[in-house]
């Protein structure tokens, strides 16, 4: 004989075994219904993947323009430079960072440039890859900053290019941030000179002091490495 107790249990489990049933229903008509509305009705799982593959090849990064909180304050800051042409520098090292991944030498770039390249080509397993049809997209300011005698601008660009390795070409969307730094302040910026990481453009050579006035190793003029101009100082992809 059951007791109440037992016939409770059995109640409650009758009921969840409907409530079950009736949300896997429910959810079956629910995705259905969502596949159709997207065109997937009928689609198997491989057709559903190509697509996805598709789509992730020929539609652009996407990119967070802060052009319009940071493009009038850096204008006020450094009313002598112009935006575009440092855009345009930035799509040119972005270029010419890729040339060096093709050749498999970053001897003409320093600091976290050429550690990007480097990694790029580890990257790459020692195998030949070319790049074809690198095609920007566009470059926008991510950030920018200015503290300690430092000015920091950020860069993303979106591009897109072919990529053969072994024979086969993907043609591959992607993007990358940019970092370039001015040192505006040399007597401010001598307290964080180690982070700079500043480089001789003519030997290479590490400057270990923003106050001395050239390169200990072959007499460039400091002025002339940090003056005056922004500097690429990191890419990263993302």
């Amino acid at each position: 004989m059951i007791g109440c107790d037992d016939m409770y249990f059995l109640i409650g489990v009758v009921i969840l075994i409907v409530f079950l049933v009736i949300t896997y229903f429910y959810f079956r008509i629910r995705i259905r219904h969502i596949l159709d509305k997207a065109g997937f009705l009928g689609m198997n799982l491989k057709q559903v993947i190509d697509e996805a593959r598709l789509e992730d090849q020929e539609v652009p990064k996407s990119l967070s323009s802060m052009d319009s909180i940071y493009l009038e304050q850096f204008r006020h800051d450094f009313p002598s430079f112009h935006i575009d042409e440092l855009k345009r520098d930035a799509e040119k090292i972005l270029l010419d960072s890729f040339n060096a991944i093709e050749r498999h030498d970053s001897s003409k770039f320093k600091g976290k440039v050429k550690g990007f390249i480097d990694s790029m080509i580890d990257d790459n397993l020692g195998k030949e890859v070319h790049y074809e049809d690198f095609k920007i997209h566009n470059t926008v300011i991510s950030n920018y900053r200015k503290e300690g005698g430092v000015a920091t601008i950020f860069f993303a660009t979106s591009f897109q290019y072919y990529k053969v390795c072994n024979g086969k070409s993907v043609k591959t969307q992607d993007r990358c941030k940019m970092e370039y730094i001015y040192v505006y302040d040399i007597h401010k910026a001598e307290s964080d000179q180690k982070s700079l990481a500043i480089h001789c453009p003519n030997c290479g050579a590490p400057i270990t002091s923003l106050g001395q006035k050239g390169c200990s190793y072959c007499g460039q003029a400091i002025l002339e490495i940090i003056g005056r101009v922004f500097t690429c100082y990191d890419i990263v992809r993302y």
